[in-house]
């Protein structure tokens, strides 16, 4: 069954088709951008091929978190690229040539994704960089980047900062090297609003991590609800750092305010261990409604306590949204292979080198200055759907929210229904009205 609850929005069940209309826009003006804007595992055996050219192999460089609190994610996005990288070579490589892939765990450290990405640069020679999870790194990294003059397709770590031109907010680190094909926190945060819409509560909270995501996705969620004309008050907030493992006097500060629902963003094992320690302190008992943003990026291979069913949850990608050819292959081949879903840091991973392979065929070349070129307002279609780069170089995709059911046939939880929100420029710069934070897109 398919129904529209609005012009900019689409809810189905798992199995029906959605499809979201891509707003048109005109192609983008790399200069205006920039008016605006003022050792480690390896997929394949590295080559050093890179620079732009040669008959050799064109050589990636990775950077995920591969260890500790947040593992999964890396481990994620090592299938992602293992999959794209057999899928690509398997078919005639890029322009003839194989494409190879070094990852380097940045072990959640902005000093040590900054020095892994210095060494895939000056020593290993790659000739693109895609990865990143956390979105305080990001934004260290940024900046880097731009002085390595190196194209970087960001495909988890979600702050709207990095694809925010330099100037434009305080915090704003967005270049012309920097990309993101996933969807952004300011994207996310957008649907996480638009299901508020539809709930009975009017008092709300959070619960979220000690660093930029946690505070960005509260500021964003608040800004969404006032210029959206939410009836929203916010009554409670706790921000526990990363890889706490106890979280019961934060959940019970919440439970103490009585809230109507809360809004989490807590990530990787610190989501797992939060669900199990408030399912014991009778958290969804008492609190009507939790909203798990990207909640599904680590559910699908679960570990720990899954999330509840019957709560909100939302992702970058969904396995069975939409209802495309694209899609259904890439979901049943990924099954096959690892027999699980594909989660939306693997679908990410595996959509960058398809996004690589099509600018090097595109340009002819791997100069980074030529890919960079292609990368700005490229059209791209995936299992995520057809979408565009926006002027500030983020992807133009839908924001995802949907509610948490097990599915007996793939033996995990799923989103069913799902509500897929436009999230476009103009519809996330009207959505926030008279706050000043960067739409990123």
């Amino acid at each position: 069954m398919v129904s529209s609850d609005s012009n900019v929005g689409n809810k189905s069940n798992r199995t029906g088709d959605v499809e979201t209309d891509s707003e048109t826009r005109s192609s983008v003006d790399r200069r205006r951008f920039l008016q605006a804007a003022g050792a480690g595992a390896t997929v394949a055996l590295a080559g050093c091929s890179g620079g732009g050219g040669g008959g050799g192999p064109v050589t990636l460089g990775a950077t995920y978190i591969l260890s500790g609190f947040a593992s999964l994610y890396g481990e994620e996005a090592e299938r992602g690229i293992e999959f794209a990288q057999s899928e690509i070579n398997d078919n005639g490589g890029i322009d003839g040539r194989d494409v190879e892939v070094v990852v380097r765990d940045t072990e959640a450290s902005a000093d040590t994704a900054i020095q892994q990405i210095r060494s895939l640069v000056q020593e290993d020679d790659v000739d693109g960089l895609f990865g990143l999870d956390s979105s305080g790194v990001a934004q260290a990294v940024a900046p880097q980047v731009a002085q390595l003059q190196m194209p970087f397709m960001i495909t988890h770590a979600a702050t709207p900062f990095v694809t925010s031109p330099e100037g434009e907010h305080e915090d704003s680190v967005g270049n012309e090297y920097v990309f993101r094909d996933s969807n952004s926190l300011a994207q996310d945060i957008y649907g996480a609003a638009r299901t508020a819409e539809g709930l009975d509560a009017t008092e709300w909270a959070t619960i979220g991590p000690d660093y930029a995501f946690g505070y960005e996705t509260w500021d964003y969620f608040q800004a969404f609800c006032d210029g959206l004309g939410v009836e929203a008050e916010f009554t409670a907030e706790q921000f526990p750092a990363l890889a706490t493992s106890d979280y019961t006097p934060f959940i019970s500060s919440i439970l103490d305010a009585d809230p109507d629902a809360v809004l989490t963003p807590l990530w990787g094992a610190d989501l797992t261990t939060f669900i199990g320690q408030a399912e014991d302190a009778g958290w969804f008992d008492q609190i009507d409604h939790t909203l798990f943003s990207v909640g599904m990026g680590t559910d699908y291979p679960s570990e720990g306590s899954p999330l509840p069913e019957g709560e909100y949850a939302s992702t970058r990608y969904d396995p069975f949204v939409p209802d495309t050819e694209t899609n259904n292959s890439f979901r049943e081949a990924y099954y096959e292979e690892y027999g699980s879903l594909p989660t939306y840091n693997a679908e990410g991973a595996y959509r960058a080198l398809h996004l690589y392979k099509q600018a090097i065929e595109s340009a002819g070349s791997t100069e980074a200055d030529a890919l960079v070129e292609e990368f700005t307002g490229m059209e791209h279609s995936g299992p995520v759907g057809d979408y565009e780069f926006s002027e500030t170089n983020q992807a133009t995709v839908a924001s995802v929210w949907g509610t948490v059911t097990y599915d007996e046939e793939w033996e995990s939880n799923v989103l069913d229904p799902v509500d897929r929100y436009d999230a476009g420029p103009e519809v996330l710069s009207e959505a926030l009205g008279d706050s000043d934070l960067p739409t990123g897109i």
